[in-house]
This record gives C-alpha cells, sequence and structure tokens, in this order.
C-alpha cells in the first residue's frame, strides 16, 4: 500500500553570513534525500563536490544585500542586468534618507560577475574562500558593504525566503515555470523508492480535488497502488531510480526548496493562489503564502486579505 500525506510547508531562516554554507547544504541535500549525513563538518566538502560538478542552482537559495554609496564609479553595477539573480537599484536609505546603491543577489549571481565582469568585490566581502573566482584582485566599487543576509530594511526587491515544501510532482511542474525563483527538488532519478531509506514504498500527496471515500477516490488509490506493486517488481528485476521513475504519476510526494525574493513572491501568490491555478498549487502557495505573512505582514498584507482572510 501506497503511503499518503499531506502538503506542508516551512519557512528556512538563514540570518547570520557564517550559516550560509549550512543553508546551502541544508537545501542541497534534499535532492539525493541525504539530510541524514548532515554534521558539523560537511557542509565545506558538500558544497566544494556541488561547485566542481558545475551544478550551481544549489548555491541560489542564499542571497547577501549590500549597500554602497551613489557615486558615478558605482553606477556601474546598473550596467550588469545580464546576470540573473543580481538585484541593483538606487533606494533612500530608511536609516537617514540618503540615496544610496543597494544590490543583492544569490552565491552563484556573484560568482557570475567575478567570471563575466572580473569583478569579485562581493565574494570577497562574503569572505568565503570556497565562492571566489579569483583570491587577489583590485577593487572596483567604493564603500561597498553588507547589510544583511536575505533580509534587509531596503524594499521588497531586496528581501528574500526560503521555503521548503512538501507536495505533489504535478504541483511543483507549475511552480518550477516561475523563471526568477531558485529551485532544489527531491531527484527521482536518483531517490530510489524501493529501498528501505524510504520504507520500501511510494509515497503519494492526498488529492485535494477527489472527495475521499468515494469511488472515484477508490480507483486513484487503486491506480497508485498498482505503480506501487509495478515499481517494487521492477526495481527487484534490477531497474535504477532512472528507469523506475518512468512509473511515477503526478500525485507522487516531492520536497521542493524555493528561494525568491518579495517581489518575486508577490508575484507567484497572485497567479498560484488564485482559482485559475490546480488546487493543489493553490493548496501549498496558500500554506507557504500564510507563513511568509507571520515573517513579514507588511510587504504580504495585500495577498493575505485576497487569499487568505476571506
Amino acid at each position: 500500500m501506497v503511503k499518503i500525506v499531506e502538503e506542508t510547508t516551512e519557512v528556512y531562516q538563514l540570518d547570520n553570513l557564517n550559516d550560509i554554507c549550512l543553508h546551502i547544504e541544508r537545501c542541497g541535500r534534499t535532492c539525493y534525500k541525504s539530510e541524514n549525513l548532515i554534521t558539523a563538518e560537511t557542509a565545506t566538502p558538500f558544497i566544494s563536490g556541488i561547485l566542481k560538478s558545475g551544478h550551481e542552482s544549489v548555491i541560489e537559495h542564499a542571497n547577501v544585500i549590500f549597500s554602497m554609496p551613489d557615486l558615478p564609479s558605482n553606477r556601474r553595477i546598473f550596467e550588469m542586468r545580464d546576470i540573473r539573480g543580481l538585484y541593483s537599484s538606487l533606494e533612500k536609505d530608511p536609516l537617514d534618507g540618503k540615496e544610496i546603491i543597494v544590490v543583492s543577489g544569490n552565491i552563484r549571481a556573484f560568482r557570475d560577475i567575478s567570471r563575466q565582469y572580473d569583478i569579485h568585490d562581493f565574494l570577497l566581502a562574503i569572505g568565503n574562500p570556497l565562492f571566489y573566482i579569483k583570491e587577489n584582485s583590485v577593487s572596483i566599487f567604493s564603500g561597498l558593504k553588507i547589510e544583511g543576509v536575505q533580509k534587509s530594511r531596503f524594499s521588497e526587491l531586496h528581501n528574500y525566503l526560503t521555503t521548503h515544501s512538501t507536495c505533489d510532482v504535478g504541483a511543483y511542474k507549475d511552480i518550477t515555470r516561475h523563471r526568477l525563483a531558485s529551485f532544489s527538488i527531491e531527484s527521482t532519478r536518483f531517490c530510489n523508492y524501493s529501498k528501505g531509506k524510504f520504507g520500501s514504498e511510494l509515497t503519494m500527496i492526498e488529492p485535494v480535488n477527489i472527495e475521499k471515500g468515494s469511488e472515484m477516490y477508490d480507483e486513484w488509490l487503486n491506480a497508485m497502488n498498482n505503480i506501487e506493486q509495478s515499481y517494487m517488481k521492477m526495481a527487484s528485476l534490477g531497474a535504477k531510480a532512472d528507469q523506475l521513475r518512468m512509473l511515477l504519476p503526478h500525485s507522487t510526494k516531492a520536497d521542493m526548496i524555493m528561494t525568491a525574493n518579495v517581489r518575486e513572491w508577490k508575484h507567484i501568490f497572485s497567479l498560484r493562489c488564485h482559482t485559475a491555478a490546480h488546487p493543489s498549487v493553490q493548496l501549498i502557495m496558500k500554506l507557504v503564502l500564510a507563513e511568509c505573512y507571520k515573517i513579514w505582514p507588511q510587504f504580504f498584507d495585500e495577498q493575505y486579505k485576497e487569499f487568505l482572510a476571506a
């Protein structure tokens, strides 16, 4: 019998520069469901292996916010619009009302700046040699300083949230269409659910648009159990995970790590909490919205009132 679970979500907090590697490892190990291997010493070798393999999407889950004076030489940052995951704007500092340049982005974006523009100021300021492209270089920007990790006193463009959601494959396929967010997802290619680590069973998400106890629900459940039986049979015949995944339906449970700035989250909620979205997508996104509202009610008040308070 397949295991049936509900959709859930939680926010992964990141407040300290020194915790970036731990945060990235936690997000990255979701892909392989190897969270049980995390220790105080595993983050650096895990990330080092990721970087060597070239799969840098995992380091997109850590974002750092910088500020620097509004000087002509510093305005060069506005020319780097081709760097995915990099955001820059001219804003009034809430502390003194002066206009300053605010720059934020994920670790991958700052590595891309180093590679494409030979500018290493941001990575050197972050100070972790694990991410450096070049250690010795001349500073390009004047007065650059770190203002925060994931959170800042600036606009919604420069505040970020990472969430861990458990949803069905069909839901995450819709959600990953949002290109301005970053994702790490449980890999059905590497996870072999016939193994004891996974309880030697398939896990499905309870369907939200099929009434439990109905004839239609019984038919769905029968189909899921038949798929599990075939999955286990193929596994016993020597099939690998990347062969077994061909059997898995949209109902299959998947863990999804997602990171975006507040502006993008608000856009996503406007589309995915709406009744036009699939019911399972609406459900998981409303759960995420509720968690985001707890942290930043000032940013998400409008979406909360529209989709949750009614």
